[in-house]
């Protein structure tokens, strides 16, 4: 399975449900690749522990400088989730089709290969999109993300790649005072089906900014768990906004 996680808007938390994600299907006994494919703005060797002994990243698999296999680095944040940096400009990446062929080749030895997409529907997205069955489009719960989200949304489904959405850093508290739109009025402006929902915690900022996982037991690590059983087909509720903090 390769799946794109992608948003309309930069600022979203792709990343963070990138590693989120990897974590938590990591869990459940997935061999897990997340590629980074957001040149320029790199984040998730950070997020996920490798940023110290990562030596190649995507570009150099392109440019011939190494084997895929050397750009591969283990994660010290969960055990089964492995990463690919990405380049450190635009300029050095990839092709659609390179793309790929890469993520082709590489998912036979993964259960999962995700990749972690740049913000909006330009060259990054192409490519990022290219070897995609599946689409998990992040916005965050007000109108003008889940507008954007609709627009991604049409472009995959122009691409015959499927797509639900997360809403990432939902304040559960103004939601229910009627202060920000709710899930449904996101998921109504946005019109894409969903697949989780991720509230604005501390622990995930201060987990991905040193490279730590995310406590098991906070609420948020809870809600990953969810969305990766639900990506893996099964039935989970939606856990009660009431619950969240």
């Amino acid at each position: 399975m390769i799946a794109v996680v992608t948003s309309g808007k930069g600022g979203a938390g792709k990343s963070t449900v990138s590693a989120g994600l990897a974590c938590a299907l990591a869990r459940e006994g997935q061999r897990v690749l997340v590629i980074d494919a957001d040149a320029g703005l790199r984040s998730l060797d950070l997020m996920l522990g490798i940023e110290e002994r990562a030596v190649y990243d995507l570009s150099d698999i392109f440019a011939r400088r190494c084997e895929p296999i050397r750009a591969i680095t283990p994660s010290s944040v969960a055990d089964g989730v492995f990463v690919i940096p990405a380049p450190g400009t635009l300029e050095e990446m990839c092709s659609p089709e390179e793309m790929q062929y890469l993520c082709r080749g590489l998912a036979s030895h993964y259960d999962t290969v995700l990749i972690d997409c740049p913000a909006g529907i330009g060259r990054g997205f192409r490519v990022a999109t290219a070897p995609a069955d599946r689409a998990i489009i992040v916005a965050t719960p007000d109108m003008v993300c889940a507008r954007d989200a609709q627009i991604v949304s049409g472009h995959l489904d122009a691409a015959g790649i499927s797509c639900k959405m997360v809403i990432n850093r939902l304040r559960p508290r103004p939601v229910m005072k009627g202060k920000m739109p709710d899930i449904d009025e996101v998921m109504d402006a946005a019109q894409v089906p969903l697949l989780g929902v991720i509230p604005e915690d501390e622990a995930v900022s201060i987990a991905n900014a040193n490279g730590k996982p995310l406590p098991l037991s906070s609420f948020t690590s809870r809600c990953f768990s969810n969305i990766a059983a639900r990506f893996m087909g099964r039935s989970v509720r939606l856990a009660n906004l009431a619950k969240m903090k």
